[in-house]
């Protein structure tokens, strides 16, 4: 197959020399169209064979990390139902106390991750690593022992972060959504969480107002507050940021690493 449009104006352009030289240029012009027609030919059959390659090439590794990631989908959500799973048999009935959970229990949550995260596009990536930072709020270690609120808290959110991520890998496998972006809320979350942890109290935090932690607020209560006031929001984690800047830099540049992550997501 060769290229007409290539082809056409380069023969236009013989066929205005020749034009005017009767039965010879009429031969040469035809001997000449034959052999473009075979050089364009077999150049463009080359280039058009090494698209074709490189094009199953990469529907191969496509196919390939296709595969890996449905299969690491699976064995993350699993293993979330797991640490779930961990404290709902710490817990004293339904409206008993919340018990915290042990380090154990957030070490075979990481195994699993550091396993399985090699795959993953990097927002479900921070998703399983805000879900286990919130499982540790649940872990009893030295002398921290977490209250009944603080586990149920974390719970909550462990609970939210595994339905809307699960909702996300419905969609990277193929499936039509159900709704808006389901890591958008997660991000929202992680926010919120970040201006509710830490006590600055020279700069105002943890934050007070509509977004500060309320006693029996679910998860989707505050995330649905950030979404509505996502100025809000942004005030709050700038002051956060702002503060850590001005006296902590040295001790919280993850932090501060978090905050300009969930400004860029909000802005």
């Amino acid at each position: 197959m060769s290229n007409p449009s290539l082809l056409d104006s380069i023969m236009k352009w013989i066929s205005a020399i020749f034009i005017s030289a009767g039965g010879l240029g009429a031969f040469l012009y035809f001997l000449l169209k034959k052999t473009l027609e075979k050089t364009v030919d077999s150049r463009f059959d080359a280039r058009l064979e090494k698209i074709k390659h490189e094009l199953q090439l990469e529907q191969q590794r496509m196919s390939i990390v296709y595969e890996h990631q449905k299969d690491s989908f699976r064995k993350i959500l699993i293993a979330m139902h797991h640490a779930m799973e961990a404290i709902e048999r710490n817990a004293e009935g339904e409206i008993g106390e919340w018990n915290p959970i042990s380090e154990e229990d957030v070490k075979d949550f990481s195994r699993v991750l550091s396993e399985e995260t090699l795959f993953m596009d990097s927002g479900s990536d921070h998703a399983v690593r805000l879900f286990r930072k919130i499982m540790w709020s649940a872990v009893r270690y030295e002398e921290t022992y977490p209250s009944s609120d603080e586990v149920w808290r974390a719970y909550n959110q462990m609970h939210f972060v595994s339905d809307h991520l699960a909702e996300h890998f419905r969609i990277r496998v193929g499936l039509e959504p159900t709704g808006p972006d389901p890591l958008l809320d997660i991000e929202l979350l992680g926010a919120c969480r970040l201006i509710n942890r830490l006590h600055f109290t020279e700069f105002g935090l943890p934050t007070k107002g509509p977004l500060e932690y309320q006693d029996n607020q679910s998860t989707g209560q505050l995330v649905a507050i950030a979404r509505e006031q996502p100025d809000l929001l942004k005030s709050e984690l700038s002051r956060l940021k702002d503060g850590i800047k001005s006296k902590y830099s040295t001790f919280f540049f993850e932090t501060l690493t978090e905050a300009d992550r969930y400004l860029r997501k909000l802005t």
